[in-house]
Parts: C-alpha cells; sequence; structure tokens
C-alpha cells in the first residue's frame, strides 16, 4: 500500500475482521463531550459532625445540580440527593460522591476524622507484656500508636484483646494510669500541603492506611482542583509519588519488566492515581507533589503503618505445610518459631483446613503438591498463603482441568484482606483450568510473585459471575458489588494454550476489573500464538496497568482490551438489560438513547475511567493490533473515559498493523515510543469509532511521541476517523528511512481538530543517539545543535501540558522537543 486510502481501507477491514472474533462475553472528574447547551453537574457534600470519637458516627448528606443519578462511597443509593450513616468508625476515612448528568460528572470528597480512644488504665500482663484497659473493636495484630503518656507513647501490634482490654509488647511500668490510642496510619493530624497552594488544591486518599505486610494501597489523587480552573486536571497536572520505601521489594528497588526495566524506580511513580506494595514492616510516610508547569504543590501528609506478619501470624497462627516427609521444623528452615507443622500434599486440602480468618498458610519449598478439584478462600482475612524454606516456590499442578484457586462465593460477598505469595500456579495445559478466579465479591487482594502457567487462563477477576449472583434471585447471594482494590504484581503468566481462528476463544492472561485495581511489573507471554488477550478489563473504575512486560496475544486478539460494561437498549423491560450480550439488537440500540447498564453497574457511572497505562513493553506477535481502548466488538456500546497512556515501548511483531485503537473520551496519549519495523503495516494511533452502537471518540490528545519503523512501506503516525471530535495531535516526530510514503496525519475528524508541530524526519542520525535505533535509549535526541526536532515544539499559549518525557526528564528544557525525549 502506498497512499493512505489504502491504508485507512486496510485498517477498516480489519476492524471488520476483528468484530467477530475479539468479540467474548463472560468478563463482563471529566466526562465525554456534552451535548451543545448542557451543564455541568455539581455536587455538595456535607456532614453532622466531621470529627466523632471512637466508634462514633455521623450522618453524610449530599445534594446535586445537573445531575441524572449520584453514587457515594459510603452507600445511600443512587439518587440526586441522599444521605447515610457511616455507622461506627475506628479511624479517619474520606468519602466520596461522584455524580453524573447529561454535561458530565463532578465529585466531592469529605474526611471524617476520628479522634483517640481514651486509656483507663495499664497493669502488667506478664513478663514484657502490658494490659491496656479501653473499649475497642480492634483485632489481633491490629497496629496502634499510644500517646499522652510517660512510658508507652510510640506504636505497638496488639497481641490480645477484649471488648474492654487488648495487650502490647512492651515492660510494665507502673506511673502511668491515662493515655489515648488509635490505629496507626491515617492522614497526620494538622498536615497540609505547602507550595503554591492558592492555585492547586491537591489531594491524596490512600485506599488504606495499614495492614499486614505484604499489602497493597492504591492512592487517588483525581480529586485534586485548581485555580483558575483546569478544565482536565486528571491529564493536565502532573503528579509525582515518592511512597517513602528506600528499602524497595526482595524482587529489587527497580521494576524488572516494562519499557524501562532496571531503571523505573518502585519507590515513584506518576499520574493522577499511582499504587505500591509494602513489604516490609515499618512506618512510612507518602510524598505527593502536582505541578502545571508554573505551580507546585506538595503533600507529606499520607502515613502508612506495615504489621509485622510474623506478629500478627505468631505461633498456631502460621501453619507450615510439607507434601511429603520429613514433617516441617518450627523455628528452622524458615518455619516460624511455634508455628504448626503438618504434612498434606493435596493443596485444595490445605486451604480447605487451614486457610481461615488470621491464618498465615506457608508450603514448604522445593515440594509439589497437586490436586484434582479446586481450592476455596472464603473466609475473611488477614491471611496469607505463601512459602517457606530455600529453593523453588512450591509447585502446585492441577490434574483435574479446572480451577486451581478461588476466591470468595456467592455467600461471601465481603470478604477480603487476603495475600497469595511466591507459588508456581501449573494447569498441566488443561483448557478449563484458572491459575485463580474470583467467585464473589472482594475487597484487598494481593497476587505477587506467582508463576502461572499452561492453564485456560491465568488471574481472572470477571464481572458476569457477579451479575450472576446479583440476578438469581437467591437471598443468601445478595450484597456483590465490583471488586475493591486487587493487585497483580510480580508474577509470571505464560504457557496459555494455543488459539487461531478456528479454534476456541481461550482464556486471558489477567482479566483486570473492579475499583482501585492493578497490574504492575508482570511477565506475560504467550511464547506462541496462543490465548486470547494479553490483560483484558472489562469495567475498570480507577485502575493502573503499568511497568509490565506483555508480549504476543492470540492471533486475533490484543496485548490490552480496556472496555466498559455493556449498555442497555432503551427498549428493555424494566429490570432487565436488552443487549448484543444476549439478544439480536436492531436500530433502537444506539449511544443516543441506550440506557445505564445494570447489574453490578448499577450503582456506579458506567464507564471504565480514570485508568492509567503506563511504562509497559509492548510485543507484538502474530496479532494485527496490539491493543484496543472501546467495545469489545463494533455491535456493542461500551464506554471509556479518561484514560492516559504514557511512557510505553510499543515493538511489533510479525503480523502488526496497528498499536493503539483509540475508541473513547478524554483520552491523553503522550511520551511513547511506536516502533513499527517487521510489522506488516505501520500505524501507531487510529483514533476511529469502532461500530455506530458506540460512543465516537472525542477529546483525544496525541503529544510527544515517537513513530519509527526500519521497515520498507509504509509509516502512518496517527489517523483520525470522520467520528472523532476535538482531536489534538502536537509535537510528534516520525522517522521512516526505508518507508515509500510516511504520513504522520491522516484525517482531522468531524470537528475541533489541532494539529501543529509535528515533524517527519527520515534521516534517523539527524534525530536520534543512534541511527538504527532498537532500544528505548536509542531514541533519545542527539545533542547536535543542527538537531530538527530540538526546540522546535509548541510554544506560548500553544504549548501542550506535558512536564516530563519517555525518560521522566523535566521538559522544556529551553523550548520544548519534538518526539518522546527532551534533549539535554
Amino acid at each position: 500500500m502506498s497512499n493512505i486510502s489504502a491504508i485507512v481501507l486496510r485498517v477498516s477491514a480489519l476492524v471488520f475482521a476483528l468484530s467477530g472474533i475479539t468479540s467474548c462475553s463472560g468478563g463482563g472528574g471529566v466526562s465525554s463531550p456534552p451535548p451543545s447547551g448542557s451543564t455541568t453537574p455539581t455536587v455538595s457534600l456535607s456532614a453532622a459532625s466531621v470529627s466523632v470519637a471512637y466508634n462514633g458516627s455521623t450522618t453524610i448528606t449530599w445534594s446535586s445540580t445537573n445531575s441524572t443519578s449520584c453514587i457515594s462511597s459510603g452507600g445511600g443509593g443512587t439518587n440526586t440527593w441522599g444521605s447515610f450513616n457511616t455507622g461506627a468508625l475506628t479511624s479517619s476515612i474520606s468519602y466520596i460522591v461522584t455524580c453524573v448528568g447529561v454535561g458530565g460528572t463532578a465529585s466531592q470528597s469529605l474526611t471524617i476524622t476520628v479522634a483517640p480512644a481514651a486509656i483507663t488504665a495499664f497493669a502488667s500482663g506478664g513478663t514484657n507484656i502490658v494490659r491496656v484497659t479501653s473499649d475497642n473493636s480492634l483485632t489481633i495484630g491490629s497496629v496502634i500508636s499510644i500517646s499522652g503518656t510517660t512510658n508507652y507513647d510510640g506504636t505497638y501490634t496488639v497481641l490480645t484483646r477484649t471488648d474492654t482490654s487488648f495487650t502490647i509488647a512492651a515492660p510494665f511500668v507502673a506511673n502511668d494510669a491515662t493515655g489515648t490510642w488509635q490505629l496507626a496510619g491515617g492522614m497526620i493530624s494538622g498536615c497540609s500541603s505547602s507550595g503554591d497552594t492558592d492555585f492547586i488544591s491537591l489531594s491524596n486518599i490512600p485506599s488504606r492506611f495499614n495492614g499486614v505486610a505484604p499489602f497493597a494501597v492504591f492512592f487517588d489523587a483525581t480529586e485534586t482542583a485548581t485555580t483558575p480552573s483546569t478544565p482536565r486536571p486528571f491529564h493536565d497536572l502532573e503528579y509525582r509519588w515518592n511512597f517513602g520505601d528506600d528499602a524497595g521489594s526482595l524482587s529489587g528497588t527497580t521494576w524488572s519488566t516494562g519499557s524501562r526495566a532496571g531503571v523505573s524506580s518502585r519507590n515513584a511513580a506518576t499520574g493522577p492515581v499511582a499504587s505500591h506494595v509494602f513489604e516490609t514492616p515499618g512506618t512510612y510516610i507518602v510524598t505527593l507533589s502536582a505541578t502545571d508547569g508554573t505551580n507546585t504543590v506538595t503533600n507529606e501528609c499520607a502515613k502508612i503503618v506495615v504489621q509485622n506478619p510474623d506478629d500478627v501470624f505468631a505461633g498456631a497462627n502460621t501453619i507450615c505445610i510439607g507434601a511429603a516427609a520429613p514433617l516441617p521444623v518450627p523455628g528452622s528452615d524458615g518455619c516460624p518459631v511455634g508455628a504448626v507443622a503438618v504434612l498434606q500434599q493435596n493443596f485444595a486440602e490445605a486451604i480447605g483446613t487451614y486457610a481461615q480468618t488470621g491464618k498465615r498458610v506457608l508450603f514448604r519449598k522445593g515440594d509439589t503438591f497437586s490436586t484434582t478439584t479446586t481450592a476455596s478462600l472464603t473466609s475473611n482475612g488477614p491471611g496469607t498463603v505463601g512459602a517457606f524454606g530455600n529453593g523453588a516456590n512450591p509447585a502446585v499442578r492441577m490434574s483435574g482441568n479446572t480451577n486451581i484457586l478461588k476466591f470468595s462465593s456467592a455467600t461471601t460477598p465481603e470478604i477480603g484482606d487476603w495475600r497469595v505469595i511466591d507459588l508456581e500456579l501449573d494447569g498441566m495445559s488443561g483448557t478449563n483450568t484458572n491459575g485463580i478466579v474470583a467467585d464473589g465479591g472482594f475487597k484487598n487482594f494481593l497476587a505477587l510473585r506467582l508463576h502461572v502457567h499452561h492453564t485456560g487462563g491465568g488471574i481472572i477477576e470477571g464481572t458476569s459471575i457477579l451479575d450472576w449472583w446479583i440476578n438469581d434471585g437467591v437471598p443468601s447471594h445478595a450484597g456483590h458489588t465490583l471488586y475493591e482494590d486487587m493487585a497483580i504484581v510480580d508474577s509470571v503468566i505464560s504457557g496459555i494454550p494455543g488459539c487461531n481462528d478456528a479454534g476456541p476463544v481461550c482464556g486471558w492472561g489477567i482479566f483486570l476489573a473492579g475499583i482501585r485495581s492493578v497490574a504492575m511489573g508482570n511477565y506475560i507471554d504467550n511464547l506462541d500464538d496462543g490465548g486470547t488477550h494479553t490483560i483484558r478489563s472489562g469495567y475498570l473504575v480507577k485502575g493502573i496497568i503499568s511497568n509490565n512486560t506483555l508480549a504476543r496475544p492470540g492471533i486475533t486478539q490484543l496485548v490490552i482490551k480496556l472496555h466498559g460494561p455493556t449498555w442497555c437498549d432503551v427498549n428493555s423491560p424494566a429490570g432487565e438489560c436488552i443487549s448484543p450480550e444476549n439478544a439480536s439488537v436492531g436500530p433502537s440500540y444506539t449511544y443516543t438513547t441506550n440506557t445505564h447498564p445494570l447489574g453490578v453497574a448499577t450503582p456506579l457511572s458506567g464507564y471504565t475511567e480514570k485508568v492509567v497505562i503506563s511504562d509497559n513493553q509492548i510485543i507484538g506477535g502474530a496479532a494485527p493490533w496490539a491493543f484496543s481502548i472501546g467495545p469489545q466488538s463494533a455491535a456493542h456500546d461500551e464506554r471509556v473515559r479518561d484514560v492516559i497512556l504514557e511512557r510505553n515501548w510499543f515493538k511489533s511483531g510479525s503480523g502488526g498493523r496497528l498499536f493503539m485503537h483509540i475508541n473513547s473520551s478524554d483520552t491523553t496519549i503522550r511520551n511513547n515510543i511506536c516502533d513499527m519495523t517487521g510489522g506488516i503495516d505501520f500505524l501507531c494511533v487510529d483514533i476511529a469509532q469502532w461500530g455506530t452502537p458506540g460512543f465516537p471518540p472525542a477529546n483525544v490528545r496525541v503529544y510527544n511521541n515517537t513513530f519509527y519503523s526500519n521497515s520498507a512501506g509504509d509509516l502512518y503516525g496517527v489517523t483520525i476517523d470522520s467520528t472523532a471530535t476535538n482531536v489534538s495531535v502536537i509535537n510528534n516526530l516520525g522517522s521512516a528511512p526505508l518507508a515509500s510514503n510516511p504520513v504522520m496525519i491522516s484525517g482531522t475528524g468531524e470537528s475541533g481538530f489541532v494539529g501543529s508541530n509535528n515533524l517527519l524526519h527520515n534521516q534517523t542520525s539527524d534525530l536520534f543517539v543512534s541511527s538504527t535505533p532498537a532500544a528505548p535509549g536509542d531514541f533519545s535526541l542527539n545533542a547536535l545543535l543542527t538537531n530538527p526536532a530540538r526546540d522546535a515544539g509548541a510554544k506560548g499559549e500553544s504549548a501542550v501540558p506535558v512536564f516530563s518525557d519517555f525518560f521522566q526528564l523535566s521538559r522544556p528544557n529551553n523550548a520544548a522537543d519534538i518526539g518522546a525525549s527532551e534533549s539535554p
């Protein structure tokens, strides 16, 4: 192909071909552009009291204007106004109310502060044990801070407790009688932001403040506001995080996967949402800063307290399991002193017997465990399933062609706080096998350093099972909501059984769904043309996919597929959702009249939104597309908005044609490197509506990306179809030395197009530090004064809000450069 019309026809044909293949049911604030004359919603939020005593409660009330529905993190229904009682509070907490209307989305947050609880007496509880008299609802292993005393001020782990007292490890001293205590962690009292606070009001809401190591915390800055108002603070401010955790992880201080493997720090992140796994006991102060390029504000107010698992799971609360003799010996080979030692070769039996509330179940390294049935985690945490000893991680072999491990169930929708660590899960090529699968609602799950292989699917958090329990009419199955705070980190998923055009649809490497869910530092590679999508998400509300290496999806599938829940035909009967998921829909099925999704999506916005996809290495294979943001097929209305794609490194595979298909609104694509060498066609970004039922793309920003190919053929940087509105393509760099007809931009959309300061230059030695770039560092701009990309970016009022480059170096340096790299 050698002209623009040919490549557009080719992409259109590819969309048509994929529409019947990539559609797969199962998993299943800035808004999309408002109609002319509409008004953005507003939210007012208040509390009867913003400060309560320990175990006290208060009532929170909200109202809104220009909205059609609202959702509160504390409950209270979906009306445009409402209230709820917080119930007994034991630690300070923030609530968020989000309202949706024709004119967009608005949110408001409110923090309720819980005062310290009173201590009325201290007494000896034994050698180096103090009994503290105070009414409480603590759990064993809770981390508390005591103040107002002479001898006991500090942080402690609760060893035992009753409703009126608890014990801590400390020498007893007789001269203290009173004081106060509170749960450790939280927003530091009296702490405030510093810097240009007249211009930026910084918000930082951690998902949790304490827990037993290891655990993941999701940090949310999406309520940050500016004065004067910035229309897109999610996109146009640069947020930088430092987690105060210099020690890092057992896996090292840098990520070993992603676009800058071995360089990207685990202790830092950028973006309006971030996440970190705390593995080492201690207290951590998290720093957040935000800048608009002129004004900067910093906040060091979030304190995270990490409990020692040896304290929380002391003595018989830890079970060491061997597959065969010899029996584990507590106090040696990594099995903790006082632990229970057992032999149990059957993995499902071991989990069913020992994985209970407050327990740590450790399997011996070097041993092989087997099962023919699924192991089930159905008790509330805190709990850990992990490993002890030396050598290879414990191997679990599934010979029954079913799921290896599942969490939750129809009757346990509110359990959570489990971590599964350091296991090998082998499906033995069973096509009906998943490594880990959700079977009901769950909160706070961490999969860390797992190796899942030769399974039909890897780690699956599907939403269809939640909808099933919600709709089956069984009273004991009520209460399921979208998963919260799910994290899959530092894991390897490979060997998904092969699929092809005529074969079965195999499972995903990860199906990621939920509120505040993340996939970080993973290596997922189908090794051949097997599997379907490497990562798929059917409903993600505030999510992160970062620092992963993702490779070789199924031949007609995608490295990343991101869509929302399916909207309903306007003619659906009350309480039912008619959609392409369950019926043949007609012309009435269109985004202009479709109604809100039901099931688990009912209380939420119905959009996958506020997602950051960053710092990933994306490796293509035989599949033509790398990833798609938009509906799962041309027949679906599944909405996505507020997505940032930055600092990703794309490398084409043998079948590569397109890296990024964008059918979403309010999407920013910046500082990415697209290396299209070796593919069939060479297109980095295609902004196009996929089928008429769904929203056309709108408000898409393509800033400071580098497009490159060293293959013969064509290169197209960005194509924009006729339905897209308000697309900006600025400061992008293209180079294709062997291309016959390279083009930077094809199409301008329906309206609102802005294109400027884009450069196509095919002499690579003029641009990069390497004339044949292959790795990210090779795409750094050289320091030649004659480099046409240096200082050639948009300036003044046309300057784009991009304040660092692919390598996280500040920009602009002098004037802004073009492309993903800012020259020194």
